[in-house]
């Protein structure tokens, strides 16, 4: 199971539909792109679509994206995120890499903290910790999403090291490892051979007894297959089936498909 806040999301049956809703005019997917006045709506579509989270994001980390102060990516996220609040009923979470705007969001009504920043940040552990919440944590190998990196062993290796750190930092900081979601990176200080590799190695990956993400949706990798959707389809069905337990998408019906697909393959069981 995964953990956040009040909210208790099961994993056992089948892997979890988490929808992107981005909040900044330069996110790499134009389909993705709200806004104060048309996000509550999207999150109300995606749950009559089957989404089981939310993930709101203000400050962009595609490639070319510049950074934006804490001020600025509370003021995108802030009004949107109280009105998503109050039209779902499900977990929100919120993808961040400032603890300022972390502790804002969990304030303001989110649930998860999605911390993109890659460095097991023990202010970010904290603030899961002091408000129950749960918490994603991304291997970057370092770097970002511009930059890839040389894994000497490896990346799994380094992802699983990652990985150790992550439950390491978070037993510190008092957080129970219900409330943690572990994600590879897809596409975060990577090659393209990298991200395939993870995606074909899932099941390689050490969850420490934590959930599972696999965040790939329309994704640079995706496009290997000519088409980003059904890339996107294709991939997830592959990390689902090596183990992923939630799965990070812009397209919300075509992802639940692919749970119900990965479910018929394992025989029902996930």
């Amino acid at each position: 199971m995964f953990k956040a806040k009040n909210y208790i999301l099961p994993t056992a049956e089948k892997a979890l539909v988490m929808a992107v809703i981005n909040l900044t005019p330069d996110s790499f997917y134009e389909g993705s792109r709200f806004d104060f006045s048309n996000a509550a709506a999207a999150a109300e579509l995606a749950v009559k679509q089957g989404a089981d989270i939310i993930d709101i994001g203000a400050q962009s980390t595609a490639p070319d994206s510049t950074p934006i102060t804490a001020e600025e990516e509370l003021q995108r996220l802030i009004q949107p995120l109280k009105s998503i609040r109050k039209a779902v009923d499900i977990p929100i979470s919120v993808d961040t890499f400032l603890p300022e705007v972390a502790k804002a969001a969990l304030e303001n009504g989110a649930d998860i903290i999605n911390d993109v920043s890659g460095k097991a940040d023990s202010e970010m552990l904290s603030l899961a910790a002091e408000y129950g919440a749960g918490y994603i944590a991304m291997h970057t190998g370092g770097s970002t999403s511009k930059e890839p990196v040389t894994y000497q062993n490896g990346v799994i290796a380094d992802i699983n090291l990652f990985f150790e750190k992550v439950t390491a930092c978070a037993e510190s900081a008092g957080l129970n490892r219900e409330n943690i979601c572990l994600d590879p990176g897809i596409g975060f200080g990577k090659t393209r051979e990298d991200d395939l590799e993870i995606i074909s190695s899932f099941n390689s990956l050490n969850s420490h007894g934590c959930a599972m993400l696999a965040a790939l949706s329309r994704k640079r990798v995706t496009r290997l297959c000519g088409d980003a959707l059904t890339g996107t389809v294709i991939y997830n069905t592959l990390c689902i089936l090596g183990g992923a337990d939630i799965i990070r998408v812009h397209d919300v019906p075509q992802a639940v498909a692919t749970v119900q697909a990965a479910k018929l393959i394992k025989g029902g069981k996930n």
